[in-house]
């Protein structure tokens, strides 16, 4: 009788258990390389940060330096006051004993010139030119009357003694009936036209009081200067009241409209000079004295002074 076939035997049983073993095996393999088990490359880092750090962008080149070119200079400055010039003054000036305070300017090309301009000093008669101009203004606007009386005479009157003969009688009359006051308006005006300490500065039936500079008494003949070109009576007689004063400090090589200071301790002149470019200068100083108003070595020095100044501003033949 034939025998029947049998299943299960050994060497089925030994093939299955061959391809359980390779299953498996596969298992591992897959689960060795996708699971992170797998040994990091030798190139890698060791450790890395749990959050990836972006690649830095590489650094730009620097931008080569460009030299700037130069600021165009004012047309004025080149018609400024050459070197020379300049030197010529400070050499002037630094050999004087003293306080010495300039400030000059030529009226057509700008050209400025100032040496120890922020010095300070007791304006003496110097404020009467910026308060004469201040009355002017006002009488322009209507404020007041200078064709009214003023204790005897009239405002005009009384305007031209003060600043041809620096009289202080008519100062201190035209003070009385048009003080210039911080509270009048006066130093308002003196602030507008650049003066250092307004507020200190003031003209009333009692005196003149000022601490100023040689720049505001440069600034306040600059002004005059404007007003004056207009064709009015009242830039008309202000003109001529300066043009008439009867003093010799700041020598000038034309017709000057003056107005000079003298006091204890201070000596000024400014002037507006007429030459054929007009120009301003103004000499501050500490030279006054108690016994006369025009010391002789304050005189010369000035005298020597308006020469170079003529000389620096081209008006001197």
């Amino acid at each position: 009788m034939a025998k029947q076939k049998q299943h299960g035997g050994p060497r089925s049983f030994k093939g299955a258990l061959a391809a359980l073993v390779v299953f498996v095996a596969l298992i591992l393999i897959f689960l060795w390389r996708y699971s992170g088990l797998a040994t990091v490359p030798a190139e890698a880092p060791a450790a890395q940060s749990a959050v990836p750090t972006a690649t830095p962008a590489p650094t730009a080149a620097p931008t080569p330096r460009i030299t700037p070119e130069p600021t165009p200079a004012p047309a004025v400055a080149a018609q400024g006051l050459g070197s020379e010039a300049r030197q010529m003054l400070d050499d002037f000036l630094n050999a004087q004993p003293g306080s010495v305070s300039v400030w000059m300017q030529n009226l057509v090309t700008g050209a400025s010139y100032s040496y120890n301009p922020s010095a300070g000093f007791y304006c003496a008669s110097t404020l009467k030119a910026p308060y004469a101009l201040w009355l002017c203004q006002r009488d322009d606007a209507g404020e007041i009357d200078l064709a009214a009386d003023v204790g005897g005479a009239t405002g005009w009157q009384r305007i031209h003694a003060m600043l041809s003969k620096s009289s202080n009688g008519a100062a201190h009359a035209l003070g009385a009936a048009y003080p210039g006051t911080a509270e009048t308006g006066f130093s308002e005006f003196l602030r507008g036209l650049g003066f250092a300490s307004p507020d200190g500065c003031d003209v009333t039936e009692e005196g003149i009081h000022g601490w100023v500079t040689a720049a505001d008494g440069g600034k306040a003949m600059q002004a005059i200067y404007d007003y004056t070109q207009q064709d009015t009576e009242n830039a008309r007689m202000l003109k001529e009241a300066l043009l008439a004063a009867d003093h010799e400090l700041l020598w000038t090589p034309a017709p000057a409209a003056k107005k000079y200071g003298s006091w204890d301790q201070v000596l000024h002149d400014m002037a507006i000079v007429y030459a054929d470019e007009p120009y301003v200068v103004a000499v501050f100083t500490n030279w006054g004295s108690t016994e006369v108003d025009f010391p002789p070595e304050g005189v010369e020095m000035m005298q020597q002074l308006g020469h170079l100044a003529a000389g620096a501003m081209g008006a001197e033949g």
